[in-house]
């Protein structure tokens, strides 16, 4: 069922009815686009959502008489239903119409905002792996959580940041982006003198990279990031990493 999905869902043995707004709806066989459509279904008519599986949502739909057909439909073509089956969408004439997509109950099914990913990559002759969640504010900016761990030849490590992003044209498909941010750096030489060597301190962030979309959900990314380490001397460092990395909403 899809009310966990819906939290402020009136009641939670209810099942998701759908109008469809559009001149038509494609009913696949199967949750896949290889699979073929064997019904189309007309404008005004009412859908009911059974269980999701990725981007497809099995759906029940009456036809002539008692008969139902049971089929698949992707996540964009849902979008542009309207709910039939709540108080809210009752209570709005033709003029008020509000699309799946842009309802509030259910922005996180068709606008997911929260992001997970993992990367690989270089801290100068380190080799560098990291995770990042994040959050999208809207469609251009973005927070996220960073965390990586560095192996070298002579020292090991790991880093924390928090960052915001701004990806300038968010609507094409290989958007470029920038973040700043800060975080803190742990480090221990790798040796007989590891535990005299270590000590963490904080640092300064900036970057920019490259991000291809690869579907609505999921995504490749490169990115460079600068690190202005600050010391309790005047002695500051810095640092460069590059990454690549894949990510998906959730």
């Amino acid at each position: 069922m899809l009310m966990v999905l819906l939290p402020a869902y009136s009641y939670a043995s209810e099942k998701l009815q759908l109008s469809i707004l559009e001149p038509f709806l494609d009913i696949h066989t199967g949750p896949g686009k290889n699979y073929p459509v064997f019904y189309i279904a007309q404008r005004g008519e009412t859908i009911e959502i059974q269980k999701r599986r990725n981007e497809w949502f099995k759906v029940h739909l009456k036809v002539i008489g008692d008969r139902t057909k049971i089929g698949w439909v992707h996540r964009n073509a849902l979008g542009l239903t309207m709910i039939t089956n709540s108080k809210a969408s009752n209570e709005k004439n033709s003029d008020d119409i509000v699309l799946a997509k842009d309802d509030p109950l259910l922005s996180t099914l068709f606008n997911p905002d929260l992001y997970f990913g993992f990367n690989y990559g270089q801290m100068s002759s380190a080799d560098l792996v990291g995770i990042y969640i994040g959050k999208a504010i809207t469609d251009s900016f973005s927070v996220e959580v960073q965390a990586g761990e560095f192996l070298g030849a002579t020292a090991q490590g790991n880093t924390v940041a928090g960052v915001i992003a701004f990806a300038p044209f968010p609507q094409w498909r290989l958007s470029p982006f920038v973040q700043i941010g800060a975080g803190e750096i742990y480090t221990t030489a790798r040796g007989t003198n590891s535990q005299q060597n270590a000590g963490s301190n904080t640092f300064l962030q900036s970057g920019f990279g490259l991000q291809l979309r690869l579907s609505d959900r999921y995504q490749l990314r490169l990115d460079y990031r600068h690190h202005n380490i600050l010391t309790s001397t005047d002695n500051n460092g810095e640092l460069e990493t590059w990454h690549i990395g894949f990510s998906g909403y959730f």
